[in-house]
């Protein structure tokens, strides 16, 4: 029996409208002009790469929109970088002169999202390949690596904060099964946000507590997923934590004089600290601060923080 393709469960990133210009943007802000060179293929450059910078590394941007698992975009990657390195050798005159002098120890297959493993294994084995052709514009010890925006933290960062770009985030995956299983794998939280529930039910006796609890722990969940994606952009994930500490001093205060219906409440929190994300912490975009602010504010419901003290 074939053992099941992990990556065919996961989600393949969004590519970004162009993300070719961005990526140059990015390499744009790390090198002087004098240092950088770029000949796309709208330029005739197709020529397996889209550029270099004088200190030794080609860069070739790739960005597939139809993907849909990682498993998808992998195999691309990797068929990618075939075509491309193979060009390397067939434009070897053409690329002496555009290169002029300049010998290559790296190339960078930039691309929104890779498999680490798989694309890196893949890659060293590509660049042993390079190396056998004997071209005079390789190194002895050209490598080649896959590398993501991400990797550029510092221009990557910089774009975000003057709003030349926004953070890419994955949408949130939470099967039905994790949000069964949490009462058992959370118990505290799950019994802690039950029992603020029926205290809400208390008030509004027409109100589904089941479908309560589930869509709230599965914003929480979906919240827990975004936020593992934002620790490959430390300075974003910070910045959406500031914003957590502020509005949870601000609830915990909000506690002792809160007079309103429980639902109008938690509704309120959703909304205001959405808005208040979306302000407060460059590149995040509409929906992601809707996501983050819903689980956000289920994990309050779970650890107290938020608390009714309801009309009568």
């Amino acid at each position: 029996m074939t053992a099941a393709d992990p990556l065919q469960g996961i989600p393949a990133q969004p590519s970004g409208d162009d993300f070719e210009a961005f990526v140059w943007s990015l390499l744009q802000r790390r090198y002087p002009p004098e240092k950088l060179r770029y000949f796309p293929a709208t330029m005739r450059g197709d020529k397996g790469l889209e550029g270099f910078s004088t200190d030794g590394i080609g860069y070739q941007c790739y960005a597939d929109k139809d993907s849909l698992t990682l498993r998808a975009r992998t195999d691309k990657q990797k068929a990618k970088l075939v075509r491309d390195t193979n060009k390397l050798k067939k434009n070897k005159d053409a690329l002496m002169a555009l290169l002029n002098g300049t010998v290559l120890d790296h190339y960078f297959l930039i691309v929104p999202q890779y498999h680490s493993t798989e694309v890196i294994e893949h890659s060293n084995r590509r660049a042993e390949v390079v190396r056998s052709w004997g071209l005079p514009f390789i190194s002895d010890v050209f490598a080649i690596a896959p590398k993501t925006p991400q990797d550029y933290q510092g221009q990557y960062q910089a774009a975000i904060l003057d709003a030349a770009a926004q953070v890419k985030l994955a949408e949130p995956n939470v099967s039905p099964v994790a949000v069964d299983d949490f009462a058992e794998q959370e118990p505290e939280l799950a019994v802690t946000l039950l029992e603020k529930l029926e205290r809400l039910k208390g008030h509004h006796p027409a109100a589904d507590v089941e479908i309560m609890r589930a869509s709230l722990t599965r914003w929480f969940l979906a919240k827990e997923e975004m936020m593992e994606g934002l620790r490959g952009i430390p300075q974003t994930r910070e910045a959406v934590e500031a914003q957590r500490r502020l509005r949870q001093e601000m609830l915990e205060f909000e506690n002792g004089f809160a007079a309103t219906q429980p639902h109008e409440r938690v509704l309120q929190v959703v909304a205001d600290y959405a808005t208040q994300l979306e302000a407060n912490v460059a590149g995040l975009v509409t929906g992601d601060a809707e996501r983050l602010s819903r689980g956000q504010t289920g994990e309050w419901l779970m650890r107290c923080p938020l608390e009714f003290q309801a009309v009568p």
